[in-house]
């Protein structure tokens, strides 16, 4: 039974955290929504501030910020993982897979800069 939730815990625990994320997104968002519609209700002016919360979240992420984010964990994945399993090359090389994904990513950046889109 040990060897079973050792496998699991792992798992189940990466499913809350995104149940607990995607749940308090979800009840941020009400509330906000609820504001809105009170002040709406009452006559109230809303304020600018209210909005650009709002905005931000829609606007898309910096393609060039993404892929320097993601070459940089697969750097920290890939050391981590060396040192922490005594100088073998075989399981550290799973940080390389991430590392490889930002390169892309920067490689793409670069061309459609170039390319002016």
């Amino acid at each position: 039974m040990e060897g079973v939730l050792a496998i699991l815990m792992p798992f189940l625990t990466a499913i809350i955290i995104l149940a607990i994320v995607y749940t308090t997104k979800i009840m941020r968002d009400r509330s906000r929504n609820r504001l809105i519609e009170k002040a709406i209700e009452h006559g109230k002016e809303l304020s600018p501030e209210l909005f650009r919360g709002i905005e931000k979240e829609k606007q898309p992420k910096d393609p060039l910020t993404s892929s320097l984010v993601t070459i940089g964990a697969g750097i920290a994945i890939f050391i981590a993982l060396f040192l922490f399993f005594d100088n073998q090359l075989k399981f550290a090389a799973f940080g390389l897979i991430p590392l490889f994904v930002g390169l892309g990513q920067l490689t793409a950046y670069l061309i459609n800069k170039k390319n002016g889109k």
